[in-house]
Parts: structure tokens; sequence; C-alpha cells
């Protein structure tokens, strides 16, 4: 009964939003700089992650 809520509440959240709480989740516990530390990790491994998706799809859409 308990894992049912929780799969509805985590089917409610958006994608983005699941990633970030799987990857490098932030407790309550956690000081200041840790979380600002584990989201500044986060958003710069997701904008490294883009920039390499779009740097490939450009070469390969270079060659075609």
């Amino acid at each position: 009964m308990n894992n049912e809520s929780y799969d509805q509440q985590e089917e409610n959240q958006p994608i983005w939003q699941r990633l970030r709480s799987s990857v490098l989740p932030v407790k309550p516990t956690d000081s200041v700089p840790v979380k600002l530390l584990k989201n500044s990790g986060f958003y710069l491994f997701a904008v490294m992650a883009l920039l390499v998706t779009l740097l490939l799809g450009g070469a390969i859409m270079f060659v075609l």
C-alpha cells in the first residue's frame, strides 16, 4: 500500500525531478554547502551531457 502511494507520487514528478532525486539526492539534514555542491554538480553534469550530445549529433550530421 505504501509502495503504491510512492509510485503515484513519483509518477506525478517531472522526469527532470525524478532524475535529480535519483542521482544526487538532497537530504533535509544536508548543510547548505553540501546542498549547493550537490545541486551545482548535477546541473553541471546535465549541461556537459547536453553539450556532448549536441556535438556528437552535429558531427554525425556533418558526416552524413
